[in-house]
């Protein structure tokens, strides 16, 4: 008599877990649903605005620390570099400053741009039309 013999083995259910996740990450996307669509108008609204405040933030806080630094060379190299000290450092200060209006009239703008498709993909989500 002839005898069949297999093995069998399947995988644990933390390597199905992780199974499952590659294969939706290589899955050709569907579309997206509401929420998704939502969260991606809402980055795309805040991301430029925020990117450029750090940007500026950034510049404007290394231009008052030249600047510091400038007018507290005064001993070594004159008075010269203290009047530039305190113009570098003003403007430092005033870059500084404008960034918050900066930022905001980046964002008031992109959320004037993108408003009318948030407010109806909110409406949507709230109705429960969602998917």
């Amino acid at each position: 008599m002839k005898k069949f013999e297999y093995t069998y083995s399947a995988p644990t259910e933390e390597e199905r877990k992780e199974i499952e996740a590659l294969r939706r990450e290589y899955s050709p996307r569907e579309s997206a649903g509401a929420l998704e669509r939502l969260r991606a108008l809402d980055k795309k609204v805040r991301l430029p605005a925020d990117i450029t405040a750090i940007v500026l933030g950034v510049a404007g806080i290394l231009l008052l620390g030249l600047g510091m630094c400038l007018t507290m060379d005064v001993l070594a190299r004159g008075t010269a570099f203290f009047v530039l000290g305190v113009v570098v450092g003003i403007i430092g200060i005033g870059l500084t400053v404008a960034n918050y209006y900066i930022h905001r009239a980046i964002l008031n703008r992109r959320k004037k741009k993108y408003g009318e498709e948030v407010l109806k993909l909110t409406e949507q989500l709230l109705n429960g039309n969602g998917n």
